[in-house]
């Protein structure tokens, strides 16, 4: 059942959609252990996301040694591997749908550049933020830039209205994990898809098994 904030009017029309990327709208919910993965570093992986979870390291220690991990390996494997991973059930529909209406979609990752920007181009979103994996004459160099730490997506969420100067009541995010939470928070409106935790599915005020029951969400809105 839909629980709508009161602190918002939910009689505006939907201006702008907030995706989120891993989970959402491509099937893999992790990109950074499915190179991990594929290059042999899983374990090393792990390990930099436990002593991150530990409060040993920052996240942006942590996205270093996880970039430094890859350093060397060629970016046309790395965005072959990313794009062999399928997209969700309803995501090339759902952005269809959403041209057809007029309604703009951009996305907000705490994933990396290689991966959204294939996945903005693919879908034609109008915008996208995401980590910034460095790269060299076509090898990734080791370092990354971290534009959206974990659990950070609030603040850039604001940004984003500011920019498209659009109310919050008229924005609606969409995501999957707890770091979408501080998404939710900002707008009118937050759809969970196959939340990961309960914690996501109370935050939600809507909860949808897949995209391809998000048109019609959008449709009793407008």
């Amino acid at each position: 059942m839909t629980r709508l904030r009161a602190r918002f009017s939910v009689s505006m029309p939907i201006e702008l959609i907030i995706f989120d990327v891993d989970g959402v709208l491509k099937q893999v919910v992790d990109p950074y252990m499915l190179l991990h993965r594929h290059f042999g570093t899983e374990e090393e992986g792990r390990r930099h996301f436990r002593a991150f979870r530990e409060g040993h390291i920052t996240y942006e220690e942590f996205a270093q040694l996880d970039a430094w991990a890859w350093r060397g390996r060629r970016v046309t494997e790395v965005k072959a591997l990313l794009r062999s991973t399928p997209y969700t059930r309803g995501a090339f529909e759902t952005a269809a749908a959403l041209h057809a209406r007029g309604i703009p979609f951009v996305f907000l990752s705490s994933g990396f550049d290689l991966n959204v920007e294939d996945v903005a181009r693919d879908l034609s979103a109008a915008g996208w933020c995401a980590n910034l994996l460095h790269q060299d004459h076509g090898r990734i160099v080791g370092r990354m830039t971290v534009q959206v730490p974990y659990g950070g997506k609030g603040p850039i969420v604001q940004e984003i209205l500011s920019r498209w100067d659009v109310d919050p009541g008229q924005v609606v995010a969409v995501g999957d994990s707890e770091t979408d939470i501080r998404m939710f928070e900002r707008v009118g409106h937050a759809v969970a898809i196959r939340p990961r935790t309960d914690v996501v599915r109370q935050a939600a005020d809507i909860t949808m098994g897949d995209l391809t029951e998000f048109i019609t969400f959008i449709d009793s809105r407008m």
